[in-house]
């Protein structure tokens, strides 16, 4: 019996008998699972700061706001729920002490990581409180069912399928997410001009709501004034900065599986740490090959570099305990090549994805998981051979095993993706508002304004409809237009009475909102830019009630309305422009009524409330005209 052994017996024999339950690893182990957890977490600091040095500087906070939030409400989704799936574990409550603490701070970790790829993906176009649904249900559910399948002694485990590090797991798991999520939400705006909406049946499949004209460029005057280009990296200097740290994590993240560093597990770790940083540097080296490759030259571009080194590290991750250092080079080139050539392949098939997750996270991973049966080599702490070391039968009963396990994480994934993203959509609307997504979540979402676009154009598009600009004008016109100026007839002269005219009347009522069937807005009607518009024509009992007297008190009555129906008006336009910014029930079109909403307006169609709102401001503004002229 070794030392490792007679000390955890000892520690066994000397704690309290309530007590021994928690001791179920070495002390050396415990302190290293804590560790290399902590180190694990700090990734977040690395994918945080890669993903705001892609997306552009009004969503910057934003992506940190997100990265944040998963981490903290990540905790609770785990605890209370995924590691009971992953491992049977209840979690500990108040009388409790069989809980293993220090497994369960790795794994959390590892649940993390997978849900921080999704928010690269969706840069800039995702609704934060989606996300956050999202992230939730990777950490609580599908991360931990399938590390049930491959880690706690599912059937994959069974079936011989071999996962070190969580290649699949943790980042096949994760792209798999972040690709049904980005075919599901669509691109940025302005991302692709020339953009092609799913057709056929797979808008129905993917729950497409808008034509291509609403993903290619913004349309309206207001929409071009605040639409900020988009760039594939607006800080490089971040971004590299963002991967040494992904790298120094990727530094525990491999070595942590080991899950000890007693009973010789100690020799492990230090394997797959050097065979890690063997693969990094080899994508490093796939980086300026395919640059020169590529370009003819040396001119290699800072994501083409950060995305080549950790599609090099994430195909480390299945096989770092098996393959030789030597043959780690291939692994980590091939992954380097995969993860450049499938962003590339990403572009051509307009899939937006905001930082390349899907092809760093993806290919890299089935890749890695394959090498473990083609270049696995026996050694001091492993007995798996692979094909190229003569496994023979067994390593084509691996081969098969790594496949079958691939292909059942993978549609697992995507199945539970496709409905989660599907039902949150229903229910909140998965995407942001388009007005939100052009000005920038950082002001929209969380209140940060840098300052870069003047605050009233923010508020302009927040309120922007052709329908609420004409409505605007016009009230504008009618109740500002001086009486000494001009007239309904046009001369310079008060008219002693004016006739009802009811066929103008109803020329001149506005018009229902009309929107594009594919969901894009409406085009800007043009203002008449020649004469301005005539003051409208009002009920003779109007004018001469008004007329009737000349005595200060009738005259104080007639101020007294004005402002009445002044107050009036604003109100109205108040609840008009509240529906106009979407304060609409997504899921069925009716007016929700908040705190400053009217009632009577709940359940109301868009369009007939949007009617009678611009009939009431006309009423008003009428009325306020007539007494105004007097």
């Amino acid at each position: 019996m070794d030392r490792d052994t007679l000390w955890l017996d000892s520690m066994l024999e000397a704690a309290e008998p309530h007590c021994r339950a928690e001791r179920v690893r070495h002390r050396a182990d415990t302190i290293f699972l804590l560790v290399m957890g902590g180190r694990i977490i700090a990734m977040q600091t690395g994918f945080a700061m890669l993903e705001a040095a892609y997306a552009r500087p009004m969503n910057a906070a934003n992506i940190m706001m997100k990265n944040s939030m998963d981490l903290f409400l990540g905790v609770f989704a785990y605890y209370f729920v995924g590691y009971w799936i992953s491992f049977g574990h209840t979690p500990q409550y108040i009388s409790e002490n069989s809980f293993d603490f220090s497994l369960w701070f790795l794994h959390f970790s590892y649940a993390t990581t997978t849900a921080t790829i999704d928010s690269g993906a969706l840069a800039g176009r995702v609704s934060f409180l989606a996300y956050l649904i999202l992230s939730l249900l990777l950490t609580g559910i599908i991360y931990p069912v399938g590390v049930q399948w491959v880690w706690g002694g599912g059937w994959l485990k069974e079936m011989g399928y071999i996962d070190f590090a969580g290649s699949s797991l943790v980042h096949m798991v994760g792209a798999i997410s972040a690709l049904v999520a980005v075919c599901i939400c669509g691109p940025r705006i302005g991302k692709y001009p020339n953009y092609r909406a799913w057709t056929g049946i797979w808008r129905y499949v993917f729950s497409e709501r808008y034509d291509s004209s609403w993903y290619q460029y913004p349309e309206a005057e207001i929409e071009k004034a605040v639409f900020t280009p988009i760039k594939q990296c607006n800080n490089p200097v971040q971004l590299l900065f963002g991967t040494f740290l992904l790298l120094v994590g990727f530094l525990a993240f491999n070595p942590a599986s080991t899950l000890a560093t007693t009973f010789n597990t100690d020799l492990l770790s230090a394997r797959t740490t050097v065979t890690t940083l063997i693969s990094a540097a080899a994508g490093a080296l796939s980086a300026l090959v395919w640059s020169v490759a590529a370009r003819r030259g040396v001119r290699l571009r800072v994501p083409e570099l950060t995305n080549s080194v950790l599609g090099g590290l994430v195909a480390s991750c299945a096989c770092c305990h098996v393959v030789p250092p030597a043959l780690m080079i291939i692994v980590g080139f091939i992954g380097g090549l995969l993860a450049t050539s499938t962003a590339i392949l990403m572009e051509r098939f307009q899939l937006d994805d905001t930082v390349g997750a899907v092809s760093v996270h993806g290919p890299p991973a089935v890749w890695s998981v394959l090498a473990v049966a083609f270049f696995a080599q026996p050694h001091c702490q492993s007995t798996v051979r692979g094909l190229v070391f003569g496994g023979g039968e067994e390593a084509w009963k691996l081969l098969l095993a790594q496949i079958v396990g691939l292909l059942s994480l993978g549609a697992f994934a995507a199945a539970s993706t496709y409905f989660c993203v599907l039902l949150i959509d229903l229910v909140i609307g998965f995407r942001c508002n388009r007005a939100h997504e052009l000005i920038g979540l950082d002001f929209t979402e969380h209140g940060i304004d840098d300052g870069a676009l003047r605050y009233d154009r923010k508020e302009q598009l927040l309120t922007h409809s052709p329908v609420r600009d004409c409505l605007v004008e016009r009230v504008k016109r009618t109740v500002t237009h001086s009486p000494s100026k001009s007239y309904a007839d046009g001369s310079d002269e008060q008219p002693q009475e004016v006739t009802t005219n009811k066929a103008e009347n109803t020329a001149s009522a506005p018009q229902p909102l009309a929107e594009d069937k594919g969901g894009a807005s409406p085009q800007t009607p043009q203002t008449p830019q020649t004469q301005p518009a005539a003051s409208p024509v009002l009920p003779k009992t109007s004018i001469t009630s008004s007329a009737s007297g000349n005595d200060h008190t009738h005259l104080e009555k007639e101020v007294a309305d004005l402002k009445e129906n002044v107050v009036q008006l604003s109100e109205t336009l108040a609840y008009l422009v509240r529906g106009l910014r979407g304060e609409f029930d997504a899921s069925n079109g009716h007016m929700v009524v908040g705190s400053n909403m009217d009632a009577r307006y709940h359940g109301h169609n868009r369009e007939q409330a949007l009617q009678e709102l611009m009939q009431e401001a006309e009423t008003m503004a009428t009325l306020s005209a007539a007494r105004a002229s007097r």
